[in-house]
């Protein structure tokens, strides 16, 4: 006679142990795609130039030179089932930046000898990235507000430069940014990034270029992130 509850038991007992095998399996595999630097805040330094131009102002070129330094942080979203290795990641800055524009010769536009523009703002520019960690490239896209906190406008009609500042730029900027992050040596990136404004900086110029002008940045930095030693990526 066949014995219905062995058989039934038996049964039971491979489904218990294939359920098993296959949690096990599937623990492990999430454990060995865990990686610390998608799921924890990462920080950083960043330092280095603006090259930069003022669309309107009747030059062209990105003959202005300045400071771009601050502070960055990222938060990953976590590991995620992306059709590359990697995560997306929010990223804020905390930057000092000075923009503005140097002319290289007189604007026949405008019939000035030389103008230059000197702009220094307080930057949180806020990004969508994908991330690959502290030791691989990535690349990001989004916004940036800034504050001015000091401008300067000297022109040359033909007597020497003077200082021009009755025709004031807003205090604030909102504008586009485009990063990308170049992996070169453990937590080392070189960081070209390019901006623009998508607001006017300023909307009246007493005659001395358009009426409307934007701010136009590109940018190369250094930018260092800080990872735990001896942790992999």
């Amino acid at each position: 006679m066949i014995d219905f509850r062995k058989n039934y038991r038996a049964k039971i007992s491979k489904i218990v142990l294939i359920t098993v095998v296959l949690f096990c399996t599937s623990t492990v595999k999430s454990l060995a795609q865990y990686r610390e630097s998608y799921n924890t805040f990462i920080g950083g330094l960043v330092a280095g130039a603006n090259f930069t131009q003022v669309d309107g102002d009747g030059y062209r070129g990105y003959h202005k030179t300045g400071i771009n330094a601050g502070g960055i942080v990222y938060l990953p979203f976590g590991d995620m089932d992306l059709p590359v290795e990697g995560t997306i990641a929010l990223s804020m800055e905390v930057l000092y930046v000075q923009k503005g524009s140097a002319s290289n010769g007189p604007s026949q536009a405008y019939g000035l000898l030389s103008q230059n523009i000197n702009l220094q703002y307080g930057e949180v520019p806020i990004q969508l990235n994908y991330f690959r960690g502290t030791q691989k490239s990535s690349v990001g896209a989004g916004l940036s507000i800034g504050y001015l906190g000091r401008y300067e406008e000297l022109i040359d009609k033909g007597g020497g430069k003077i200082i021009k500042n009755g025709f004031p730029f807003r205090r604030y900027e909102l504008s586009f940014v485009l990063t990308g992050n170049i992996h070169i040596f453990k937590g080392f990136f070189i960081s070209p990034r390019f901006q623009y404004a998508l607001i006017p900086i300023r909307v009246s110029t007493g005659g001395y270029g358009r009426n409307q002008q934007f701010n136009n940045v590109l940018s190369l930095r250094l930018m260092y992130l800080i990872g735990k030693r001896g942790q992999r990526y």
